[in-house]
């Protein structure tokens, strides 16, 4: 059971942490009204994204010793959820509308 909580938390987490990503970074060039964004301001954002991605797995590797449940299991679901969140929120939308 403790495995089925770990990636429960997981999931909240990384899709939190993905959700409030998608509206301090990306939220913005999603909603351009003209068709043209810089690949500047996208290649920055996908710098500053994958950090963000590191800390949060860093994080989670920091609490694996007060956490009740399977820490395996919470830093799976974490990465996971990480990683779907940046593609459902739309990265790959911007990057048809970047100008080269």
């Amino acid at each position: 059971m403790e495995y089925v909580i770990g990636a429960i938390v997981g999931i909240l987490y990384g899709g939190l942490a993905g959700f409030l990503k998608y509206i301090f970074l990306w939220r913005k060039l999603v909603k351009e009204t003209d068709n043209t964004i810089k690949i500047g301001a996208v290649t920055t954002r996908l710098i500053i994204s994958y950090v963000v991605n590191a800390i949060i797995l860093l994080v989670t590797f920091l609490v694996r010793n007060m956490i009740p449940f399977d820490f395996i299991a919470l830093v799976v679901a974490t990465a996971f959820t990480l990683v779907l969140a940046g593609k459902l929120f739309s990265v790959q939308k911007i990057l048809q509308k970047t100008e080269m």
